[in-house]
Parts: structure tokens; C-alpha cells; sequence
């Protein structure tokens, strides 16, 4: 019979794992040749900019082979963060709004002007705005989350981190992979990929991903359900390799997307926002029937997202004498278009305060925002010969890149798709477009960088790695308000009708400095001090022409860090910790509130300072375990503690009746200049303390009929924080989740059928949460409920 190779493993209890790690020495062991070829599978990473053993890079990385994405069903980032890269929070505002965090270190500010806290690349190219950086993951070799700082070789905004993907290569023969997946909730997906050589110099690959999706929140207006999916991403690739010294790689890829309505379930309320009527959302809920049932949705407007993305890179790799070097060019662009119903709610009838739940919300808005995006890069990178006493990458680094926003609030709606609502007898519906609000927001932004990194080794076990890295970053903006296209012209979020440019530049010096040592030839420790950066930048929705040309600055971050990583028991066993604290200046925080300086505003808005330092500190640990040649086990598990040290905003909130709140103080001794809050030793926004995955794998042999393979997983995420003040309504609760899927393999494994079951015990838990009013009222998102479906795959070689 034909041997099958067992992928990558899962769970095991932690304190044994920690007590084999503390015992290292006694189980590390010098592998025979025979060894190394069972057990682990050894897992390559270009992290550094060559190609490394995982085991051997003295980095905090978290490696994905696509094999182990495709059996696992993982079709999109946030399957990789549920709990299965420590310290990796994953959360969404929006589609094309994503909300990023690694070790605590993340961003809420979405304007065209703001920068993330995290880099996306794919096949080395970065991926610069936020509404293309959620993609479709398909056809992939690997994925590689690096943990903490990366300022050296990614350059700004990888303060948090860097998540690399790495799309599979054309092969020399025709091979082919072929899937299918059907699903409860008209569930169906089709995918594949073909490669091969076109002549002795050229080869390619075609591949695609086709998901639909009928939807699982049903719209209690209409009966219609509201959350529907249908998206097609593709990839093209051409190899060419004129000589045996030269390597070019031409790649055109895109995604269609078409999404639609989530739906924001009221979670919270307080101060004045509770009682019953119709400004406490709960008893709006209530009044409708959709409290507490995250999947019945009341909005009275039908949001949507639209999206197109393409790109295109030209990746030329040119060895001389054994040293590489490397050209990447591309330009991407994307056009996004999107609406929602922000609170999941029907408008309000009348403008009468006393009224009951039952004739609507009166703090009901939609959100629309439509986007284009365009961006060219260049990096040009000098690669030294590997295994050398000295190793060494230099480069440089050149983008482009040019943002177009238009965000628009409506109240009661933007006269979209607007459903009929049964309100009380006599009730009169606001006029569509009653107050129309718009940000207008152009960014064009040019970045330089120059970089290198170089590792001198002392001897076989002892090496030492420093790099240094100097960025340049300019953002040119124009900003507008315009309040003029309402039915009653009223400067609710936007004070004045305004159009104002300004222009404002960073420039920064990241290092990392790292010594390693191999203890054995399957140990290895690291100890490493890194600093990283994120580019200034301007509010996304500025209400006054001041707001809009007042620039926030840098943020900056050190980690110190130290950590080992072994493979051990006869190369069946892999364990990996690191142990970091990171000093964190300048945060660059985000909230949503009634400032003193917009009394007006009833609602609140978005507004982002330089308000804080932080200090975070964490352990995290993966492991894999070949219990037998038929069992597996493994997992991680992250431990963090992000707490601000000094944070007390710049902006006052508006002063509430009765004076200023505990926890805060007033401005001035004029109560009218509002209360500043002090959230000084508060808990960052997704940084939970506790996190975990584990999962097992078990093999069972059925002679000439095949093999089967069960998989059972199990993530937990423990509370986070949405909002600086930490306040209780807008918080994700501790949550668990179990999958679990069996597949059979037939004995040629060409064919797989894979029936596979999500979220198994129908678990109910938030995914994001925002708030409005000076956290008064919160809004959740959910995740899906249990999901099921079976998978057939098909390939050939």
C-alpha cells in the first residue's frame, strides 16, 4: 500500500510541554538522516529574505503550509487568527474595513489617511489599503505571521507585526487540483488551480476561487435573509527562465466581490440611553422582536459591499556568483462601495423624545463609503551566498500610493433599499436623506526606505544579527465637509461646509540587534532587542477644517524579547516559546464620542491622538506532537498584559448634566469645556489576556480502501476591550468554539471527501463592537452559527 504523509500536528497539555521544555537537554538528540525523514515536517520560511528552517530563524513566526489551510478549510484571515496564531486578534468593522492587532498592538482609525499597525503582503508585495487586504485565500504554498516589531526588512507599519502570503509556484509537469465544498445556508464553492510547463523555458499557472453563500440573518421586515456572499478571486502566473542564472516571475491577480448586509445587534446601554423608549436600542430591539437573536435583523435599510481588486508584479531574481539579486515591481488598485445600517434598526417616525420603542430609534444613522485606491512599489534587494561565516541583505524600498474616500452618514437612511416597517397606526416616517453628512478624503502618500540586515557567526552554534533600517514617509491630503444634500441642511457629524489641504511628513531609524545560539542540532535560543514604527497621519472623518489639517505623529514601539525553539522525541515533537515586553510610545488611539468642541453632534465621532504609552508583556507558546504514527497533537497558547501607562486624551467629552463623570475631570472651570477622561492603566483594545488553540489529528488505515482522518479543534479567545475607557457595553466576551471534520483519502490520493462541521455547538459570540454616545450605546457583530457541509477535492500529477 502506498505510505501517506502525515501533515503538521496539535494538542497537548501545557505544563507537560513546558516541563519537556524545561528538559531539553534531556530529550534533544542528534537525528540520523532516517529520523528526519518521519515525523516533523520541516517548514521553510523567507521571513529574513532567504529561504530559512523555521526552527533555525530567531524570530517569533507562526508558519501555515497550504496543505494544512486547505484541509482545515481556512478560506480567509480571520480563520488563521481564531485562535490559531498566539497573540494574532482579528476583528471587522467592515469587509473592507479590517481591524488587525498582534501582541496588542493594532488599529481602529480607517481613514484614507491613517496607516495600519500590521503589513499584508503577497509574494512580497505590500498591500496598502485597508478595504483590499481581506482576500480570498486560495492556492497557497504558505503563510507567515511574524510576531512583533518588524521595522527592519518591512519597514513602517509593521510595529505589530508582518503576515506574508506565499502563492505556489508553476510546476515543470501539468498538475491540477480541483475542489468543491457544499454547506447548509446554500453553501457552494468551487476552486482550482493548473500548472504547468508551456516550453522549456516557460511555465505558468492559472487558478481560481468561486464562493457563494444564500445567507444566515433573516431581515424580520421582509423575510428576506440579508447577508449574502458571492465572490470570485483568480490568480495568473508566468515563470520564465531565459537562463540558469536569471528567474522572472510575471503575476496578474484579482477578486469581484459581491456582499451582503451584516447586521449590528444592539448590545448595550446606559446613562440616559436606557428605559423604554425609543433611545434605548435594547428596548428598540425588544419592541421588533430581535433582541438577543443576533440572526434576526431589524434595519429598515439593506446595506451592501461591492468590491474589485487587480494587481500586477513583475518579480525579476538574478544570481551573480552566488549572490541573488531581486527586483519587485507592482501596482494594485481597488474600488470599493459599501452601506450599513450602523445601528440594525428602524428609524425613528417622529422627533418627539417621549415616544416608545415601538415607532423606531432615534439615534438611527446608515454609513456608506465608496473608495479607489491605486499603488505602485519598487524594491530592489542585494542577497549575500547562504551558509557563509557572514550573511547579509541590503535595499531599498519606493511606493506610491493614492487613497479616494467619500464617507457619507445618513439619517434616518441614504434612500438605498429601504424596507417597509410595520410602526404604530399613524406614524409618519422621516423623508430618506432627511440630514445628509459627508467626509470627503484624497490622500496621496510616497514612501522611501533603505535597509540591511547582516549575521556574522562566531562558530557553528553562535550567531549574531543586526540590522538597521531609515524610512521616509509624505502624506499630501484634502479634506472636505460637506452638510448641504440633506432634506434639512444640518451640520450634525460634519460642523461646516469646508475644503482644506495639508501635507506632513515622518521619518524614522528601526534596528534589530539578536543573538543566537544551537544548543544542539534540534535546540536553538534567541534573545533580541527590535524596534518598529507606524507612520503618522490625519483623521479619517474630520468634522472642523482644524480637525482636518491637524496631523497625529508617529507611533513608535522596542521589544525585547527572548525565546527558544526545539524539536525533540526523535523529531516527533516540536516546541516553540518566546517571552517579550514592549515599550509602547505614542499610541495613536481612536475613539468615538460627543467631544465639547461639537455640542451639536448628538451622536459622536471619531477622533484619533498621540494619548498614550503603553507597556505590554507576554509569553507564547505552539507546540506539535506525533503522539504515534497515527495520532497527533498540538496547539498555542498566548498569555498578555497590554495596559496603557499614561493615557489622558488631549480632546475634552462633552460634560454630561450633573458635571463631569467618575474618572474624568473638568477642562477648565468652565463645565462647558467638557471633562478629560483618564484611562491610565486600562487594558488595550483586542488584546486579550488568556488565548488558545488545540486540536488533534488521528489516521486510520484501511488497506487498498484508502484512509481516513479525523480532526477535532478547540479555540478560545478570552474578553476584549473595544474602547479606551474599557467600559462594559462594548466588550467581545470570553468565547470557545469546536470544529471538528472527517475525511476520507483514497489509496492513490488523488481524491479527498472531506464532511466537516463549524462552530460544532453552535456557540453565539461577537466578533466586533463599536459604540456611540460616549459609550452609552453599543452595537455588536456575531460570527455564523453552526455550519456543515462536505468538501470533494480532485488532484492530479
Amino acid at each position: 500500500m502506498k505510505s501517506f504523509t502525515l501533515k503538521k500536528a496539535s494538542v497537548f497539555d501545557i505544563a507537560a510541554m513546558v516541563s519537556l521544555a524545561l528538559s531539553t537537554n534531556t530529550f534533544a538528540q542528534e537525528n540520523s538522516a532516517e529520523d528526519e525523514s518521519k515525523g516533523i515536517e520541516q517548514i521553510t520560511v523567507t521571513a529574513q529574505k532567504r529561504a530559512e528552517n523555521l526552527q533555525e530563524t530567531p524570530l517569533a513566526i507562526t508558519a501555515f503550509s497550504g496543505d494544512e489551510l486547505r484541509e482545515a478549510g481556512v478560506s480567509s484571515l480571520a480563520d488563521i487568527a481564531s485562535g490559531k496564531t498566539p497573540g494574532l486578534v482579528f476583528s471587522a468593522f467592515s469587509v473592507g474595513q479590517p481591524e488587525i492587532a498582534i501582541r496588542g498592538i493594532g488599529t481602529k482609525e480607517d481613514g484614507a489617511a491613517a496607516s495600519d499597525s500590521t503589513i499584508i503582503s503577497v509574494d512580497g508585495v505590500y498591500i496598502a489599503a485597508r478595504t483590499a487586504q481581506v482576500f480570498d485565500i486560495f492556492d497557497l504554498e504558505r503563510v507567515e505571521v511574524l510576531r512583533g516589531p518588524q521595522g527592519t526588512l518591512y519597514g513602517k507599519n509593521s510595529i505589530g507585526g508582518s503576515i506574508n502570503f506565499v502563492t505556489s509556484k508553476p510546476t515543470d509537469d501539468l498538475t491540477g487540483r480541483f475542489r468543491t465544498t457544499f454547506g447548509n445556508f446554500g453553501r457552494f464553492d468551487v476552486g482550482g488551480v493548473v500548472s504547468g510547463g508551456l516550453s522549456d523555458e516557460l511555465k505558468g499557472k492559472f487558478s481560481f476561487s468561486s464562493r457563494n453563500y444564500d445567507g444566515h440573518i433573516t431581515n424580520v421586515h421582509s423575510g428576506r435573509v440579508q447577508d449574502t456572499r458571492d465572490t470570485l478571486a483568480w490568480r495568473g502566473q508566468l515563470v520564465w527562465e531565459p537562463t540558469s542564472d536569471v528567474e522572472v516571475i510575471f503575476t496578474y491577480d484579482g477578486a469581484d466581490d459581491e456582499l451582503g448586509d451584516s447586521n449590528r445587534e444592539p448590545v448595550g446601554s446606559a446613562g440616559t440611553a436606557t428605559g423604554d423608549n425609543a433611545d434605548n436600542p435594547l428596548a428598540v430591539a425588544e419592541a421588533f422582536g430581535t433582541a438577543g437573536s443576533p440572526f434576526l435583523a431589524a434595519n429598515d435599510e439593506i446595506g451592501f459591499t461591492f468590491r474589485e481588486v487587480e494587481g500586477y508584479s513583475a518579480q525579476v531574481n538574478w544570481t551573480i556568483n552566488d549572490y541573488t539579486v531581486t527586483s519587485v515591481t507592482s501596482y494594485r488598485e481597488s474600488e470599493f462601495d459599501w452601506l450599513e445600517d450602523s445601528e440594525g434598526l428602524p428609524g425613528l417616525t417622529t422627533f418627539d423624545q417621549t415616544v416608545g420603542p415601538e415607532f423606531g430609534f432615534r439615534r438611527d444613522v446608515s454609513d456608506s463609503a465608496i473608495e479607489n485606491t491605486n499603488q505602485f512599489t519598487q524594491e530592489i534587494r542585494i542577497l549575500s551566498p547562504s551558509n557563509e561565516t557572514v550573511e547579509w541583505v541590503a535595499g531599498a524600498f519606493f511606493s506610491e500610493e493614492s487613497i479616494n474616500r467619500t464617507e457619507t452618514f445618513c439619517i434616518p437612511n441614504c434612500g438605498t433599499t429601504v424596507l417597509d416597517v410595520d410602526f404604530p397606526e399613524g406614524a409618519e416616517r422621516i423623508a430618506n436623506r432627511f440630514i445628509i453628512n459627508s467626509s470627503l478624503q484624497e490622500n496621496d502618500s510616497t514612501s522611501l526606505a533603505a535597509y540591511g540586515q547582516g549575521t556574522y557567526r562566531f562558530n557553528n552554534e553562535l550567531s549574531l544579527t543586526a540590522g538597521v533600517r531609515y524610512s521616509f514617509e509624505e502624506k499630501d491630503v484634502i479634506f472636505g465637509g460637506d452638510i448641504d444634500d440633506g432634506v434639512v441642511p444640518a451640520g450634525v457629524f460634519i460642523q461646516e461646509n469646508f475644503l482644506v489641504d495639508s501635507s506632513d511628513s515622518w521619518e524614522n531609524v528601526s534596528g534589530r540587534l539578536a543573538l543566537d545560539w544551537k544548543a544542539s542540532r534540534n535546540t536553538l535560543y534567541y534573545g533580541s532587542i527590535s524596534t518598529g514604527f507606524k507612520s503618522g497621519g490625519f483623521i479619517g472623518s474630520p468634522s472642523t477644517p482644524t480637525r482636518a489639517t491637524d496631523s497625529f505623529d508617529e507611533e513608535t514601539a522596542i521589544n525585547y524579547e527572548i525565546g527558544f525553539k526545539s524539536t525533540l522525541l526523535d523529531n516527533t515533537l516540536r516546541f516553540n516559546a518566546a517571552l517579550f515586553f514592549t515599550d509602547y510610545k505614542d499610541l495613536q488611539v481612536t475613539r468615538f464620542a460627543q467631544l465639547a468642541d461639537n455640542p451639536t453632534n448628538p451622536f459622536g465621532e471619531f477622533i484619533t491622538e498621540n494619548a498614550a504609552s503603553a507597556e505590554i508583556s507576554g509569553l507564547e507558546i505552539e507546540w506539535d506532537w506525533f503522539a504515534t504514527d497515527n495520532l497527533q497533537f498540538g496547539g498555542s497558547y498566548s498569555y498578555l498584559d497590554a495596559t496603557s501607562n499614561d493615557f489622558t486624551p488631549e480632546v475634552a467629552n462633552l460634560a454630561p448634566e450633573g458635571g463631569c463623570p467618575e474618572g474624568s475631570a473638568q477642562a477648565t472651570d468652565n463645565l462647558a469645556d467638557g471633562c478629560i477622561p483618564d484611562f491610565s492603566g486600562n487594558v488595550l483594545r483586542q488584546a486579550p489576556e488568556h488565548s488558545a488553540n488545540l486540536f488533534s489529528r488521528y489516521f486510520y488505515d484501511l488497506g487498498d480502501a484508502g484512509l481516513l482522518r479525523a480532526n477535532v479543534s478547540f479555540s478560545f479567545q478570552d474578553s476584549t476591550f473595544f474602547d479606551p475607557d474599557n467600559n462594559d457595553i462594548t466588550v467581545i466576551p470570553a468565547y470557545a468554539v469546536w470544529d471538528a471534520q472527517v475525511s476520507w483519502i483514497d489509496i492513490s490520493e488523488q481524491w479527498t471527501i472531506t464532511a466537516w462541521v463549524k462552530n460544532l455547538t453552535d456557540k453565539e459570540y461577537r466578533t466586533h463592537v463599536f459604540s456611540q454616545r460616549n459609550s452609552q450605546i453599543a452595537f455588536a457583530t456575531f460570527a455564523p452559527p453552526r455550519t456543515i457541509g462536505l468538501s470533494i477535492e480532485y488532484s492530479f500529477y
